[in-house]
């Protein structure tokens, strides 16, 4: 097959291939669909009827006891009466339970101790306070939460995009009603009741116009510790002198919502153990301590819900669905003029109830929980597609009778819902079982009613029939868990097959020769079957098995450090045994010893030079560092021509400007920052990369010597700019990582006895560099993002260069690994690595496919084997960009 047949053979395959990938892409997170149905104020009637099945006369009599409320009377609710005057929402980004329970004495921590409770001088009813865990759904991402906090919906994995751009809630929500509903039909004097806010500029995202005022702050620069506190707290003392009260006939804000961003940003940029944290929680403790005392003091009722939209690991990140991300804190405080709330816990010990229902429905709080409470303690109906279940514990002044008739709303709604989503969306399953327990809820609710009528309210006979219900709505929200995303089994099975055929098509040109016969193995001596099937054997481990697993998805770092350990050890004990061997068998050793050290010595990577955790961010050792690159840029190609001496000054300065910055960040003043050189490097590294590479692939007009010389000199370029947005310790790694390249460059010169087969180089080359990707405390994970590589240059947030540089973070050691392979594949008959690399790449993302389409209802699928295939499928669309790149530019 020619040149240009083989092109033109190969781009149409690769088309194919991105094609399959996006179809199955596409398929396999098909987000649940929203529906545009909306609750409404005059339902509740409508409910217990037509969906519970309730007669007309049980309805009327509770709107006549006051239970709902009715068109026929004064309204001070829809579907049942308002119970608070106001409501004040403060998020505490990344609010761990831990911190609430232990670094929050004076806001937390005295009010929930009984004797803490009377401030000297006070002769007030003690306030109610309690703190729950706040369970919440992966991905653990402040976009995703906001939305289930406010819709009662379960977050899809697709809607993880979304966390960086911004995109406004269509769905029903408690928001929504607050502003769009007839606030006459609530008790208030105003038509519309108004909202304030102040903090994360999210919420104005997720709901553009709904404040009436709104304060918003950028959120994403990451390394900015107290730019959005201090706007919180320079704006809360005066939204809280005109916070809705009892006797407000203005239009007073009736909900403010508060973000404090500060704790969530230390953790990324510090950790969540350290002196910065612990003075952050201290002015969290000492700012939600002055807000809860100013509305312990008003005649009113309020209600504050304080609470973590999600956690943080003890890397400081969050993302996934570890226990240490999904369970935040609630603290939830009724000012002393409420009524008590409802004695659940004491209750339902009247129950004939098995201790493990009780720790089902009792024992902590699922954070999509608070959209139903948060409605029926406003007087607002319950959002349309909400999934979350009532909590009597934390509504001031409710009864046990319209406890039973809140979650009887609750149920009725859900199941009309999921009916509707059944019959206009895909049909959800288990839904026969689900009815019996709902019908065995209502006629229990039912006996209730009727012994009320007959002979007086029946405690245990209301309880019972609520912790039915409670039992149903858990059951529902099981089951939204386990379909909230359909899949279209078809175009999956359509994109694993087209991938299939491109995967075939990649490899017959490696298989059959001009004329037709097998390249067998006539060129390869014995020598080296050993080292073939080895290298065979970890590929297909690596590429295929593993994404079927779990728990070799979570150990892959290790893996590929004992896959480069063998295939490297094998390698050089065949060099040993020749004494003349052209490349010493020491040298091949050095790659698994450098494995090594990646792994002890270089970890901990972050953008702060401050970060004093780990050996690499040491100032000795990053300087250290860069006195070695400096060294081995200097003399990397002093026998090359002339004209990369301009290049070689330029990347030497670009790396001591690289230390000049590192060692200012160092620094605790924060006006000396490190972005002037930072911002300098940039600008010298990017123009000269642009430059250099034209050359490099404009191959026609140089010789084979100037091609390899502009090729490494741009990879180092590419490098460079890598290290920088990684971090401190990126230069020990910047190190380690080059070496191993020109061990391996070594060894493909090698010809003759010493020649090391194309098919192991190209193993070598996929190890190295996805275990460098690991090393550099990188993960198929979006909590192992390493979002402060936005603002190593700037304070401000700008899409493109923000965008750019989390990019070259996350995936630059990859795109570096393909143009080291392609220099390879410019030595003469090394043309072959280029296509392995690609073989193995597409393997990978087949393999990952059909793992994810297998255990698609599998526990871990979200958390685990879903950001693995989304990783893989992004490696192989780089890979596969890239090979029409160089197709496109060059004659390869």
């Amino acid at each position: 097959m020619g040149d240009r047949k083989r092109r033109y053979y190969d781009l149409c395959w690769i088309c194919l291939c991105l094609f399959g990938l996006y179809w199955f892409t596409a398929s396999f997170f098909l987000a649940k669909r929203s529906l545009a149905e909306r609750s409404s104020c005059d339902e509740a009637a409508t409910l217990l009827t037509e969906v519970l099945g309730l007669t007309l006369e049980e309805v009327r009599g509770l709107e006549s006891s006051r239970i709902l409320s009715s068109t026929l009377q004064q309204r001070n609710g829809c579907w049942m009466d308002r119970k608070i005057d106001s409501l004040v929402v403060l998020v505490v980004d990344a609010l761990r339970f831990d911190f609430a329970y232990y670094n929050l004495p004076k806001s937390v921590g005295r009010r929930l101790k009984p004797e803490l409770q009377f401030r000297e001088g006070s002769n007030r009813t003690q306030a109610k306070a309690r703190l729950f865990q706040f369970v919440a759904d992966p991905p653990t991402v402040t976009m995703q939460r906001l939305k289930a906090l406010t819709t009662g919906g379960l977050p899809t994995f697709a809607d993880i995009s979304a966390n960086m751009g911004g995109a406004t809630v269509e769905e029903d929500s408690w928001m929504h009603q607050v502003v769009t509903i007839d606030g006459r039909n609530r008790g208030l004097s105003a038509h519309r009741a108004r909202m304030g806010f102040v903090g994360d500029d999210t919420w104005e995202d997720l709901f553009p116009g709904f404040f009436a005022e709104s304060y918003p702050y950028p959120s994403f620069n990451t390394r900015d510790l107290d730019t959005v506190d201090n706007g919180c707290l320079k704006h809360i003392p005066d939204m809280l002198s005109r916070l809705r009260t009892r006797a407000s006939v203005t239009e007073d804000l009736e909900v403010i919502v508060v973000h404090f961003l500060g704790v969530d940003h230390v953790g990324h940029t510090f950790g969540p153990h350290n002196q910065h944290m612990d003075a952050k929680l201290k002015e969290m403790d000492d700012a939600l301590s002055k807000i809860l005392d100013r509305l312990d003091e008003s005649n009113s009722c309020h209600t504050t819900f304080i609470f973590g939209d999600h956690g943080m690991t003890e890397d400081g990140n969050h993302g996934g669905g570890t226990a240490e991300e999904t369970h935040a804190a609630l603290f939830v405080h009724s000012s002393p003029v409420c009524a008590d709330s409802v004695k659940w816990d004491q209750l339902e010990e009247t129950l004939s109830v098995s201790e493990l229902v009780k720790e089902a429905q009792f024992s902590s709080i699922h954070q999509i929980d608070l959209v139903s409470t948060i409605s029926m303690t406003l007087g607002l109906p319950i959002p349309y597609a909400n999934l979350g279940s009532f909590v009597p514990a934390l509504v001031p002044g409710e009864d046990v009778r319209k406890t039973t008739a809140a979650l009887a709303l609750n149920s009725a709604q859900i199941w009309r819902y999921f009916n509707v989503y059944s019959a206009t969306a895909n049909r959800l399953p288990g839904l026969d079982d689900l009815a019996l327990k709902l019908e065995t809820a209502v006629d229990l609710y039912k006996d209730a009613l009727r012994e009320d009528k007959e002979a007086g309210i029946s405690v245990e006979a209301f309880l019972r029939a609520s912790s039915h219900f409670k039992v149903f709505l858990k059951d529902c929200l099981d089951l939204g868990q386990r379909v909230w995303t359909r899949f279209d089994t078809f175009g999956m099975t359509t994109g694993i097959l087209l991938l299939s055929v491109t995967l075939v098509a990649f490899c017959v040109p490696l298989l059959c020769s001009k004329k037709g016969r097998l390249r067998a193995s006539v060129k390869t001596p014995a020598s080296q079957y050993w080292e073939i099937i080895a290298a065979m054997v970890l590929i297909v481990y690596q590429c295929g098995l593993l994404t079927f697993s779990n728990s070799y998805i979570l150990e892959e770092q290790q893996s590929l450090g004992f896959s480069i350990s063998v295939l490297c050890s094998m390698i050089a004990f065949r060099l040993w045994s020749d004494r003349v061997a052209t490349v010493p068998w020491q040298a091949v050793l050095f790659i698994p010893l450098s494995v090594r050290c990646h792994s002890s010595l270089v970890t901990g990577h972050g953008m702060d030079a401050s970060i004093p955790l780990h050996i690499s961010h040491h100032p000795f050792v990053f300087l250290t560092s860069l006195s070695g690159l400096l060294f081995f840029r200097r003399f990397l190609f002093h026998k090359q021509f002339t004209g990369s001496s301009v290049h070689a000054a330029i990347d030497c300065l670009a790396l001591l400007l690289t230390a000049w910055s590192w060692c200012e960040k160092r620094l605790s003043d924060s006006d000396v920052n490190g972005f002037l050189p930072c911002r300098l490097a940039f600008l010298l590294l990017i123009p000269s990369l642009f430059l250099v590479a034209i050359n490099a692939l404009m191959k026609d007009k140089f010789t084979e010597d100037e091609v390899q010389t502009d090729g490494l000199t741009a990879l180092f370029k590419f490098l460079i700019l890598v290290m920088l947005v990684t971090g401190p310790s990126a230069a020990a790694s910047l190190i380690l990582y080059s070496v191993q390249c020109s061990i391996v460059y070594a060894l493909s010169l090698a010809s003759g006895a010493f020649e090391v087969n194309s098919f192991v180089l190209a193993v070598l080359v996929k190890l190295i560099t996805r275990h460098t990707f690991f090393s550099t405390n990188h993960g198929c994970a979006f909590n192992r993002l390493q979002l402060s590589a936005a603002f190593v240059a700037t304070k401000e947030f700008n899409y493109i260069f923000a965008g750019t540089s989390l990019f070259l973070n996350t995936f630059g050691w990859e795109i570096a690994g393909l143009v080291f392979t392609w220099l390879l594949n410019k030595h003469r008959g090394r043309q072959a690595i280029w296509r392995f690399i690609l073989i193995f790449q597409v393997v990978e993302a087949l393999c990952s496919c059909i793992s994810v389409s297998v255990l698609r209802r599998h526990l871990m699928v979200w958390d685990i084997y879903a950001p693995h295939f989304l990783f893989s499928a992004i490696f192989s669309i780089l890979n596969l960009l890239s090979q029409l790149s160089v197709y496109f530019l060059s004659a390869v």
